[in-house]
């Protein structure tokens, strides 16, 4: 439980700082990286933080910061919606 806990304030953490960083932009700056999500669950059959848990561990993202914090606030406003 305590490590939901930590996972769920990093999704919000990164959620927080893309908005605040791109402000109007951060819906457009969104869109690629849900789009991305959307296709990795349906490829895997995966629900939304599993998928997005994954997509941050390949080598290509996990050396990305901002790519891994537009994944993660991308998670949240999924998760969100639903």
């Amino acid at each position: 439980m305590e490590q939901q806990v930590k996972l769920a304030e990093k999704l919000y953490q990164c959620r927080d700082t893309a908005k605040r960083f791109f402000r109007d932009e951060y819906e457009a700056k969104l869109k690629p990286y849900k789009n991305i999500i959307e296709a990795h669950q349906k490829k895997f059959n995966l629900d939304v933080l599993p998928s997005v848990l994954e997509l941050c561990s390949f080598e290509s993202v996990r050396g990305n910061g901002m790519a891994t914090m537009l994944f993660m606030a991308a998670a949240v406003e999924m998760v969100e919606l639903s």
